[in-house]
């Protein structure tokens, strides 16, 4: 029998004493915002937390003309990169400072990261997010694992689905390039104590390019996507449930060899499960999710993960300092093979972890500290972690905060980089996890009117990396390299009067990395070091017209086996639309300038997207 670490006992010692001995202070919290902001288990105001924090909304998401999450998180927030606008895989995947792997995604607070995902590799699709079944989406950078435990070093990204507020619905029908085409019906019914809603999306997109070569026959195209999506949400006055579930299959085309090409068949499903509970003094957060990858035209090579997650929690007062505490519980489990004959291998592991949060003011000035200890049980690589972040803020008469923070971060190996058996690869369970600090400062006001601005240096030691070991003429995964990454963001929006809005973002950053202690540091590839963009808004109803410009510059970098330079592109969007209440009729133009630029990796060329009109049609009842 394991014996429980001491910091375990002294903090569920906490817990207790807040639970039982201050019901009152929350009660009142929760009349406010039973729903707690990403970022921090106490504040119920994203502009209140000392960290760099952005909101999506669904006005904002209907009004970007964006295909997908990953897409809009890159349009709106700085230093947010879709690294791949297309690709092979044709996955969403985004950056975050430069980091990658470890980004925390929540769904309505439940972590759905992957467990078996690869070294420098993103562990969330967001394709599977349908962006009308969004509410909003908060991002808070920096280092949330004091919170949120594994992962989160480049941030967190919540996505908050949907509720039904009043009965009614939509429907929604759009068409453009590439036989693209999208359908997305939704109805709400509210009665007194319950509320119920349901959706469905449909996707469709045909034949593309993907990959450039000078020889033509070995140039990538893909041949079709399909996406399906269904929910199911019911609601009462203190509970929500909610379910989703879908199915993404692509095809595309590969150069074959020695002759002749390929054909890739692709298929990714999803589940996904929660429920919450808001009592007056706490809250229960369960939720269980799978995620299934199967390559179909190779048999036998799947990657299918679950886990099921649990949180108690509440908020309370002890003396002048507010304070929050919880339990966190979660189980994986994973079932995955390569194919090509190799067994399928099965592992499972269990995640708990005891955490609080507590916030002070003296003077003008606010103290903030958060602790979580980390419990994680894996056959013999078990691993414990005590987490800690501090911060202090102040805020001024015009509503500025000024915001100063250090946080340890962590992130667990997942079951590929330890265990994968193939012809190709095999795993290694003896990794550790990597670790790191994240510090943050600058200044950010109550709104989007105000400027935000914030400096940032982040570290990650231990840093899993894919290695060619000539002995056994595979690919493994070792604790290589130190990572680190810093830089300067900012944003601010300007009323130009009653009709027009212009907003601004613009990040410089360096994400460096060294392959080993002797090793100098290079460059992250793939990963511009500038990003600036502005939006430029007109609204005058029935009329929007909303034009997007941004550019990326110095996208050079080394991949370990290669330098390049992707060179420098600026992309232009065009959003057109028409309101009369119940109807809207909007169209779109991605990359209206139809830029030629590349993604490069590995020699070949990804290609930026085409230029593509898109008209769609939207009905409210």
């Amino acid at each position: 029998m394991r014996k429980v670490p001491a910091t375990v006992v002294a903090c569920m010692a906490v817990v207790s004493g807040v639970f039982i001995g201050h019901r009152s202070a929350w009660a009142d919290i929760a009349s406010v915002e039973p729903e707690i902001v990403t970022g921090s288990r106490i504040y119920t105001k994203l502009s209140e937390i000392p960290a760099p924090t952005y909101v999506i909304t669904a006005e904002e998401i209907d009004r970007s003309g964006a295909t997908d999450l990953g897409a809009l998180l890159d349009q709106k927030i700085p230093g947010v990169f879709l690294k791949k606008k297309t690709g092979v895989s044709q996955q969403s995947e985004v950056t975050i400072r430069g980091i990658i792997t470890e980004i925390l995604v929540l769904v309505d607070g439940i972590p759905y990261n992957r467990s078996s995902h690869l070294a420098d590799g993103a562990a969330v699709d967001f394709r599977s997010f349908p962006l009308e079944n969004i509410e909003r989406v908060e991002v808070v950078k920096g280092g949330g694992s004091a919170l949120y435990g594994s992962m989160a070093a480049g941030g967190v990204i919540n996505i908050i689905t949907k509720k039904p507020e009043k009965s009614g619905g939509m429907i929604l029908a759009e068409a453009g390039a590439n036989d693209w085409r999208r359908y997305y019906v939704s109805g709400n019914a509210v009665g007194y104590d319950l509320s119920a809603g349901i959706w469905y999306e449909r996707i469709e997109e045909g034949r593309r390019r993907l990959l450039y070569d000078e020889v033509s026959k070995n140039r990538f195209e893909s041949l079709e996507y399909k996406g399906d999506g269904f929910g199911l949400v019911l609601r009462g006055s203190r509970w929500v449930l909610r379910a989703t579930t879908g199915e993404n299959r692509y095809k595309y085309l590969t150069p074959g060899y020695p002759y002749g090409t390929d054909l890739n068949d692709e298929k990714k499903e999803y589940r996904r499960y929660s429920f919450r509970y808001d009592a007056d003094s706490w809250y229960l957060l369960t939720g269980y999710d799978t995620q299934r990858y199967e390559i179909l035209q190779n048999e036998g090579n799947f990657y299918e993960d679950s886990a099921f997650t649990a949180e108690l929690g509440g908020r309370s007062t002890m003396g002048e300092a507010l304070v929050a505490w919880g339990l966190f519980f979660r189980y994986e489990d994973t079932d995955f093979s390569d194919g090509w004959g190799a067994p399928v291998t099965s592992k499972n592991r269990n995640n708990l972890a005891p955490f609080m949060e507590a916030s002070y003011a003296v003077g003008d000035w606010v103290a903030n500290l958060g602790l979580r200890y980390e419990i994680w049980r894996q056959d013999s690589n078990d691993h414990d972690e005590l987490i800690p972040k501090i911060s202090i803020q102040r805020q001024f008469a015009n509503g500025n905060i000024f915001y100063l923070a250090a946080s340890r971060v962590f992130a667990m190996p997942s079951f590929y980089e330890m265990y994968v058996e193939s012809a190709w690869s095999m795993g290694n369970p003896d990794l550790k996890p990597e670790k790191g600090w994240s510090y943050e400062a600058g200044i950010k006001g109550p709104d989007q009117y105000s400027w935000s601005v914030g400096v940032f240096y982040t570290t990650l030691e231990d840093k899993i990396k894919s290695v060619y070991d000539p002995g056994t003429s595979k690919y493994t995964f070792l604790n290589l390299a130190d990572f680190r990454t810093y830089g300067v963001e900012i944003s601010k929006s300007w009323k130009l009067g009653n009709e027009w809005v212009f907003s601004l973002k613009g990040t410089w950053q360096n994400p460096e990395e060294k392959r080993d202690f002797w090793s100098p540091w290079v460059r992250s590839y793939g990963v511009p070091e500038w990003e600036i963009g502005g939006a430029l808004k007109y609204c005058s109803r029935p009329w929007e017209v909303i034009l997007d410009v941004s550019w990326a510059g110095n996208r050079a970098g080394d991949a370990g086996w290669y330098s390049w330079d992707a060179g420098d592109y600026v992309l232009v969007d065009l959003g057109i639309s028409w309101d009369s209440g119940d109807n809207r009729i909007s169209l779109f133009c991605n990359n209206l300038l139809d830029e030629k630029y590349t993604y490069n990796s590995a020699g070949w060329h990804y290609y930026g997207p085409e230029r593509g009109f898109r008209l769609r049609w939207e009905r409210k009842f």
